[in-house]
């Protein structure tokens, strides 16, 4: 590919996007209810950019306003390079977002390898036009996992995903995982209960689990936090929110369990080298990692030095909680909040009503009217 100095003429890209509305009651789907309408594409790419490239230097801290203020052109000129390409299946509506597009560009920006950024927009896009070519192929269908997953590709899955009751509320309380309200940066939280053994047998669900959560945010939370022009303030527009806070508590694990921890950790990292972090690039914003206590904090400090670059940069471990009351915004679910220690059980009945009412519960989880 030629070097790409300025921005390609391209005709608008008007697609029909479903987009957050009303909450919804309860008893109907766990989901809030959605409206359609028309959404210029092109032109919210441009006013993202614009509004990226207007503010001064010094308040460009973001990792999407970096980039952009680097490369304005890049988003308009990915996104008519994926318009001229053979996919396996074309991109959804959510698929068109641009924040869906930076997490593309944004994945190949730095050359870990090399230990520096790609200043080559044309070898940046390149390489993340590779990733969405290989993302569509596996979303189609074409891959091993969809065998062991017992589904036929992702739209199937997201729909269909189904576990028996008893088994869902073993998984709850052995591994606890969900999203539950934003932190005070306007990005959704995800909290885990980090577990104390290892279950083989519920690995598969679990893993299906953290992918339709991820599924989840790309095509219900990222949209409702970055709203398209006409909608969206100034800020919004030079803020765009790409992923999650996570909260991992490990007030379970003690030296005695490391070994069943271990195993439990490999098989979810082993997981998503292969999934996550090639199909839902930059899905973390930032962790905390707390209740570590002072020994583990210390392995933990050590541990991370083997992590990727990113997970380096964005990650911080606590030996306690006090660290949540200054992240998040509003009340923190019980089991996470002050003198919430004790509790492993999980969400409350009235907080799971509420994480489903906003749109937080994950794409399984069904609740009674």
């Amino acid at each position: 590919m030629e070097p790409i100095d300025e921005e390609p003429e391209s005709a608008p890209t008007v697609i029909s996007i479903d987009t957050p509305a009303v909450k919804p009651e309860p008893g109907a789907a766990n989901a809030p209810s959605t409206s359609t309408q028309e959404i210029d594409y092109v032109a919210w790419d441009a006013a993202i950019v614009t509004a990226i490239t207007s503010l001064p230097e010094a308040d460009l801290k973001s990792r999407s306003q970096q980039f952009i203020s680097k490369h304005p052109t890049a988003l308009s000129t990915f996104r008519s390079t994926i318009s001229s390409t053979s996919l396996a299946i074309p991109l959804a509506s959510f698929q068109q977002h641009p924040t869906y597009l930076l997490r593309f560009l944004l994945a190949e920006w730095r050359d870990e390898e090399l230990k520096q950024f790609r200043t080559d927009l044309s070898l940046i896009i390149t390489k993340a036009l590779e990733r969405i070519v290989a993302t569509q192929k596996w979303r189609s269908g074409d891959d091993e996992c969809w065998e062991l997953f017992k589904h036929k590709d992702m739209d199937d899955m997201y729909a269909n995903f189904t576990h028996p009751e008893e088994k869902e509320e073993f998984i709850h309380k052995w591994f606890f995982q969900g999203f539950y309200g934003v932190d005070k940066s306007g990005h959704p939280v995800h909290y885990e209960l980090l577990p104390n053994s290892y279950h083989e047998e519920y690995m598969t669900p679990l893993i299906i689990r953290r992918i339709l959560n991820n599924e989840k945010t790309l095509r219900e939370r990222v949209p409702r936090y970055n709203p398209p022009p006409g909608s969206a303030t100034q800020e919004q527009l030079a803020n765009p929110k790409l992923g999650v806070t996570w909260i991992l508590d490990a007030r379970k694990i003690s030296m005695w369990v490391v070994p069943q921890v271990y195993k439990t950790m490999t098989g979810m990292i082993s997981y998503s080298n292969k999934y996550t972090s090639a199909h839902y690039p930059e899905q973390g914003y930032r962790a905390y990692v707390v209740n570590l206590g002072s020994v583990l904090v210390s392995l933990y400090n050590v541990a991370i030095k083997i992590m990727p670059a990113q997970t380096q940069r964005t990650t911080n471990c606590y030996g306690g909680r006090e660290v949540l009351d200054e992240v998040v915004e509003g009340d923190l679910p019980g089991m996470f909040g002050k003198g919430g220690y004790k509790n492993v059980e999980g969400l409350s009945a009235d907080e799971k009503r509420r994480q489903w009412e906003m749109g937080d519960a994950g794409p399984w989880i069904q609740v009674e009217a």
